[in-house]
């Protein structure tokens, strides 16, 4: 997955365990045994604490890659990640419900950002305590309502259990910064004189969603993206902003040359995906896209069929991979993924055959749909292994 082979897995405490007893000894245990000038760095079960950053930026100067899996408590404690470490190449795993608050991101330091398995991070604004804190003073106002659920057992005031959604106070106030027509809102990160995140990874989960977010929070980063990879295949997306606005912004991504999405039947509206055609970024030079076989049904995939063969359609096209293996239930059955029959295999096969066929006369090179996610982590399902044994 990345060019730096030797790698240290350090497994923190996190946060939460901050001041308890051995916090700082447990970290500083694994690092005796960790080489200083190691490159890769890995760290597991938490997002580190204070404390335990502290602890790795004394240790190791020239971190390049760096991975962090936030595991159980799902948190993201970025800002302190050593200023010094020229970092590459980020991979966040498991986020949820946070806000980024390191420059490496926010001001795009890394060349490779990869946002894995996440859910509702956002790139600006109050953070997830700073949003209750300012809830609960709302509330004491008379402002706002708290919210309850009641529990079976115990007495009356131990039944009532107060209950704090942040992603709805996030959306709120999302809501309040974009939603007031009569003035502009500027993002709130300073614009970098120098932009050097050039590849995007957003992976399942709200990956639309997410990279809407980060549109509008940091404009400057994503219109400097020459890669762009989104998978969401899940319909866990657009809870936070409209999916028009997600088709309004990738014909704006003029930079963009190498587009991946794998997308599924995840849009309410029938006629949205199989009018993507006309969104794609308009100078890729590299097109990977996965998606239902149900796109092959529609009334509108002739107009696909068209497109791809009309030279000035995408001009700069020389590669394509295009895979429509993906199936899902009914929405009066619940609308889940579910494993394609072989007749629906074949028939997206077919429709995908005769997309290639249009393309003779343009030079474009073919090229099987290789997901390398799905070799990295098994929540991610791989091209159906009987596409290729398809005629």
């Amino acid at each position: 997955m990345s060019r730096w082979q030797d790698s240290v897995t350090l497994k923190v405490q996190g946060p939460h365990e901050a001041e308890e007893d051995g916090h700082k000894e447990a970290l500083l245990s694994q690092l005796q045994g960790a080489q200083k000038e190691i490159q890769s760095l890995k760290i597991d079960h938490d997002t580190p604490s204070d404390t335990e950053w502290g602890l790795m930026s004394d240790h190791f100067s020239d971190i390049q890659n760096l991975e962090m899996e936030a595991g159980f408590n799902e948190e993201l404690n970025d800002k302190p990640i050593p200023a010094h470490w020229p970092i590459e190449r980020l991979l966040v795993s498991s986020s949820c419900g946070e806000v980024f608050e390191s420059p490496f991101v926010l001001e795009g330091r890394v060349k490779h950002l990869i946002l894995l398995l996440t859910s509702g991070l956002r790139f600006e604004g109050p953070t997830s305590d700073e949003l209750c804190r300012a809830n609960e003073e709302a509330i004491e106002r008379g402002e706002a309502k708290a919210d309850y659920i009641t529990v079976r057992e115990g007495t009356p005031e131990e039944r009532k259990i107060q209950i704090t959604s942040i992603s709805g106070l996030a959306r709120n106030w999302m809501g309040q910064k974009y939603g007031n027509t009569d003035t502009a809102a500027e993002p709130e990160t300073p614009v970098p004189e120098h932009v050097n995140t050039e590849i995007l990874e957003i992976l399942e989960n709200d990956a639309i969603d997410t990279f809407t977010r980060m549109t509008l929070a940091l404009p400057n980063l994503i219109g400097n993206l020459k890669t762009l990879n989104l998978r969401s295949s899940s319909g866990l997306d657009f809870h936070f902003t409209p999916k028009e606005m997600f088709r309004e912004i990738l014909p704006q991504l003029t930079n963009v040359k190498t587009f991946v999405f794998t997308v599924g039947d995840i849009f309410e509206e029938a006629d949205f995906l199989p009018l993507f055609y006309e969104q794609f970024p308009p100078n890729i030079s590299t097109l990977r896209f996965r998606g239902p076989f149900s796109l092959a049904k529609s009334e509108h995939w002739s107009k696909w069929l068209e497109a791809f063969a009309n030279p000035e359609y995408l001009p700069n096209l020389k590669k394509l991979s295009f895979v429509l293996d993906l199936a899902y239930d009914n929405e009066e059955d619940g609308g889940r993924k579910r494993k394609p029959t072989v007749d629906e295999l074949r028939e997206g096969k077919a429709a995908c055959k005769k997309l290639f066929d249009g393309l003779e006369n343009r030079g474009i090179v073919i090229e099987p749909f290789h997901d390398k996610w799905a070799d990295y982590s098994v929540s991610f399902d791989k091209v159906d292994e009987r596409w290729e044994q398809i005629d």
